[in-house]
């Protein structure tokens, strides 16, 4: 950018497109400029069937080998050639280098190139841009001057000169000289009028030597458009009449070339396009770690873009893989095929890093009294293993919030193992468990509450569902018999027995005969502290499943091999996002079976209900994932955190007063899971009373409950 301080000149130089506005050349003083007759020869033009094939001794014709005094103007047809084929369409062409396109537009006269060409392009009320062609092989020599403010030339093709913050209505002589010898002299005129573009010449890519291109024009209408391209040496080389802006390709796109449209006789726009030349010798290898993924720039040495590489081949050629304690190495080799048609290759040396042995599977193995804890572990990749045994600190611990556990720490001295804990006679809420036999207690219990029939007052019904329809015929009264706010005694009447079923009507059957409990008897169980086993810990949490099955519920209470409504939601019957035992473990049981305290102990958990936690291979029957502060474990969380033995379950005397189902032989029930089964909508897994997995339906209500959930110790 140069200032002409006298005269406020800003002298700038910048590629753009530009459109001669005609009208604006009318109040040119010194003369009144229009576009002469175009004169065009046949071997101007490359003629052939939809494509332009370039001949190899036009390509050779060299720029400097113009006539410099040569100064004649031919003409040319503003029609152009109409013996030129048009040039193949193309559509939804993806670039793959970018072609530096700037304007030629406005070239009033279309001579044979002189010494030096000035064209107006624009002219505004307060800027004049030109375009300057010249064969003078020293450019340092040339100089451009605007009122006596010098612009220097520092390309011999299509420089834009662009002269702004001109005053208005002003005349101004544009000079050009070499070594003080006066070159061109013209004087041009600044208006008012406003500027129109109507005309855009668009390149899109350059693929292979093919140059691509559209024209689009914004004042639509019935026109004669022609397209020509011109090379340095101002020889038309390609002509096409139009009635309709399109793509076109160029083949063979050997050297810079000039395009020019015409609009029914009239040049209206215009853009150079620069050859692209690549810097070979300085191709940037930019590789991924480990040579897994690589990109290669052709740097551009002219006024076009870099060259992107896009296949590119990349094979490993040599490899040392590493050890636990030792690196190794991998060496890659890279080729791509260049736009010059010539294979380029890169190879590098990759350091691939020992990884260290892998301890993560650690084993611990405690003593019998949990005096003594042994930790092992092997690295499996090479064998390597380390072992070390403590002995164990043992606390005794009651949290604020009345969790209380036997904690069992080793602390190892290698890091792979370091502090393991172990928790057993874990407690945490309460639930009624076992049945009161003292005879004065239940004396007691009975005078003050009688039966739900003489003082239903002061039962409540379980709501339990029989026939599918809720019922009362079960009913249960908490009771404090020492004002502590929380319950000692819970006792249990029924009218009628549970049906096995939900949907079975009463009467039927139960389980709760087979126990020991019958119609129309008040049972009374004690309120006792929960026991819980410890399945995982994490950051002072622990996941946890009670010691003993604390109740029997049904999954849900209505069979169904149809997607239906249910629990406002949509699903199957085995679904548990929607099925009743959920509820009733995140309500219910919730509020029963823990203190003040729960919400600071018991954490909300996203529960997986995926495939993964069924171990199923297919599972049409998987729910969305849950939130839930209690929760049924899943088959696979049941199989993965416990041992066969602790799989075996034993139902409390409460349980077995609400129908769960214990196996004469050893005293053993069946437990539940939130997993379906695979091959019914109505069918759900559960463990029995040997520690393997079965399945039944989902409305029964002899399957026994261990609640899962994870609880705060910190």
């Amino acid at each position: 950018m140069k200032k002409d301080e006298e005269n406020n000149l800003n002298i700038e130089n910048k590629d753009g497109e530009f459109k001669v506005d005609e009208d604006s050349l009318k109040n040119i003083k010194e003369e009144n400029i229009k576009v002469p007759e175009i004169q065009q020869e046949e071997d101007e033009v490359f003629q052939s069937s939809e494509e332009y094939k370039y001949e190899e001794d036009e390509e050779k014709k060299s720029f400097d080998n113009l006539d410099s005094s040569n100064s004649s103007t031919g003409t040319e047809s503003a029609g152009a050639t109409s013996g030129a084929s048009a040039a193949a369409a193309v559509g939804g062409v993806v670039a793959v280098v970018a072609v530096s396109a700037v304007l030629v537009l406005g070239i009033v006269k279309l001579p044979t190139i002189p010494a030096v060409d000035v064209h107006l392009l624009k002219t505004s009320s307060s800027s004049l841009t030109f375009s300057i062609n010249t064969n003078i092989e020293d450019l340092s020599t040339l100089t451009v001057s605007l009122k006596g403010v010098d612009y220097e030339i520092s390309t011999p093709f299509q420089e834009y000169v662009k002269f702004t913050n001109l005053k208005q209505n002003e005349v101004y002589t544009l000079s050009v000289y070499d070594n003080e010898t006066s070159r061109y002299s013209s004087t041009y005129y600044t208006n008012d009028q406003q500027e129109v573009e109507n005309i855009s010449i668009n390149v899109t890519s350059y693929i292979d030597d093919r140059l691509f291109f559209y024209f689009e024009d914004a004042d639509s209408g019935e026109k004669l458009y022609t397209v020509t391209c011109k090379n340095k040496a101002g020889k038309v080389v390609y002509s096409n009449d139009t009635n309709t802006p399109r793509d076109y390709e160029i083949d063979n796109f050997m050297e810079d070339l000039a395009i020019y449209v015409y609009a029914n006789g009239v040049l209206e726009a215009g853009v150079q396009v620069f050859k692209p030349v690549y810097d070979y010798q300085h191709i940037n290898w930019i590789w991924g770690e480990y040579g897994e993924n690589i990109t290669a720039i052709i740097p551009s040495i002219n006024e076009t873009d870099d060259y992107y590489v896009r296949d590119i081949r990349n094979f490993e050629i040599d490899r040392k893989d590493p050890t636990c304690t030792e690196n190794g190495y991998v060496i890659r080799q890279a080729a791509f095929i260049g736009p010059d048609k010539n294979r380029y290759e890169n190879e590098k040396e990759f350091v691939l890093p020992s990884a260290g042995h892998d301890f993560s599977d650690v084993t611990y193995t405690w003593s019998n009294n949990y005096h003594v804890c042994k930790a092992e572990a092997t690295c499996p990749h090479c064998g390597t293993s380390i072992e070390e045994s403590v002995e164990v600190e043992v606390t005794e611990v009651v949290t604020e919030n009345e969790v209380s556990y036997t904690q069992y720490q080793a602390s190892f001295e290698n890091e792979v193992f370091g502090i393991r804990n172990h928790y057993e006679d874990l407690y945490y809420g309460s639930y009624p468990q076992s049945k009161v036999n003292d005879s004065s207690i239940i004396s007691e219990l009975d005078e003050e509450y009688g039966d739900p029939i003489s003082s239903s007052e002061k039962w409540t019904s379980y709501e339990y569902y029989a026939d599918s329809e809720v019922s009362s015929y079960m009913y249960y009264v908490d009771v404090d018999t020492d004002e502590d706010n929380q319950y000692d005694y819970r006792g249990v009447y029924f009218s009628s027995y549970r049906p096995i079923n939900t949907t079975d009507t009463l009467g039927n059957s139960s389980y709760q005969y087979d126990n020991g409990y019958l119609v129309n008897e008040t049972y009374w169980f004690k309120y006792e502290p929960i026991k819980w086993d410890v399945l995982d810990q994490e950051d002072g949490k622990l996941l946890v499943t009670s010691n003993i099955i604390l109740d029997s519920q049904s999954f849900y209470h209505e069979m169904s091999e149809e997607l239906f409504l249910h629990n406002e939601g949509m699903g199957y019957a085995n679904n548990y996002e929607f099925s009743d035992i959920r509820l009733w473990l995140n309500e219910t049981f919730y509020n029963e079976a823990f203190n003040e305290f729960k919400d600071n102990v018991i954490y909300t958990t996203v529960i997986d209900n995926s495939l993964a936690s069924t171990l199923d291979s297919a599972n049409p029957y998987t729910c969305n994932n849950t939130e839930d502060k209690i929760f049924l474990a899943s088959r696979f969380e049941a199989h993965d955190y416990l041992t066969s033995s602790e799989l075996i379950a034993k139902g409390s005397d409460y349980a077995k007063s609400q129908g769960l189902y214990v196996a004469l032989e050893n005293d053993n029930a069946f437990w539940g899971l939130r997993t379906p089964y695979p091959n019914q909508p109505y069918q759900v897994r559960y463990i029995t009373n040997d520690g393997s997995t079965s399945y039944d339906s989902i409305n029964k209500t002899s399957l026994g409950v261990r609640p899962t959930l994870w609880i705060n110790i910190d």
